[in-house]
């Protein structure tokens, strides 16, 4: 996939970046863990399970851009 940021927008697209600031190559499950599940950058450099390639501020940028709304508050005494 290509990611492209910049000037107000964000697009996922398939397809490969002519001139990439940075390329991530790990798998779906680790990248989850890093975007929603607050894993560690760092942790998943060192065991071998993401190769980042590239300028890592903008990696650690790309990391922070899918943050998932708040969980909505219980509706208590409704059925």
């Amino acid at each position: 996939f290509r990611a492209e940021i910049g000037e107000g927008r964000f697009e996922v697209v398939r397809g490969d970046a002519e001139r990439p600031e940075a390329i991530i190559e790990t798998d779906a499950g680790t990248l989850g863990a890093l975007i929603y599940e607050g894993g560690s950058l760092a942790e998943a450099l060192g065991s071998g399970e993401i190769k980042i390639g590239g300028d890592m501020e903008a990696v650690e940028h790309f990391l922070t851009l899918f943050r998932l709304p708040e969980p909505a508050a219980p509706v208590i005494g409704k059925v």
